[in-house]
């Protein structure tokens, strides 16, 4: 799950967090408002029929997340940081349904039992629903992969500065490379690392070693 902090105001203030962009300040950003609304709408409707849409466009603020296992909520914000694609969108979209969906590893955190560890939610993401989405969109199944692995990357790349890794941390972030790293045990209540996670996306075909333990 992203970070997900809901702020009355959808002005930027002086003292702003982290991140703060309103509408009018990214009018070049990729995601236009009928895209805000329509990507995770129609990902929803491929796989739930029960889960409510919060979709705050006019938000300034970075958050996605599953208020619980009925409701998404999305600010605005998400989609304005530095290199958010319609495909990472998606991707992120496809993420958090993943906690709903995604089934087994479930989290232990005290009321989130419902949730889907955080790597089986990337699992979801790119094995179930970017294809789904992407077929549904009218992708050629033959560039589906790809286009998974990409939206993955993008996705990962965008969100990677408001992120809690270190600096080398970040820069192990590299497009293409494949991780042979391996856990002793799975993760269950923690983000697998951004290097980890990408894996999932480059090879969406399988659990990756670096953080699910058979």
């Amino acid at each position: 799950m992203l970070m997900s902090t809901v702020h009355a105001s959808n002005v930027c203030p002086q003292n702003a967090p982290y991140f703060c962009m309103t509408p009018d300040m990214a009018l070049e950003a990729e995601i236009k408002l009928s895209d805000f609304y329509r990507i995770p709408a129609v990902i929803i409707s491929l796989y739930s029929n029960e889960i409510a849409l919060d979709a705050q466009w006019e938000s300034p603020y970075l958050g996605m997340g599953m208020n619980n296992s009925r409701s998404m909520l999305i600010l605005g914000g998400t989609t304005r940081v530095k290199g958010m694609t319609k495909d990472a969108f998606a991707a992120a979209v496809c993420h958090e349904i993943g906690h709903v969906l995604g089934g087994a590893p479930y989290q232990t955190i005290n009321g989130s039992e419902w949730a889907s560890a955080e790597g089986q939610a990337d699992f979801f993401a790119a094995n179930v629903c970017l294809p789904g989405y992407f077929k549904n969109i009218g992708v050629p199944a033959t560039e589906i992969l790809s286009r998974v692995e990409k939206a993955g990357y993008e996705m990962l790349s965008s969100l990677a500065p408001y992120s809690s890794e270190t600096s080398e941390e970040l820069n192990s972030l590299r497009r293409f490379h494949k991780l042979d790293e391996k856990v002793d045990a799975t993760l269950i209540n923690n983000y697998p690392t951004l290097k980890c996670r990408y894996e999932t996306f480059r090879n969406s075909l399988k659990r990756s070693d670096c953080w699910f333990k058979e």
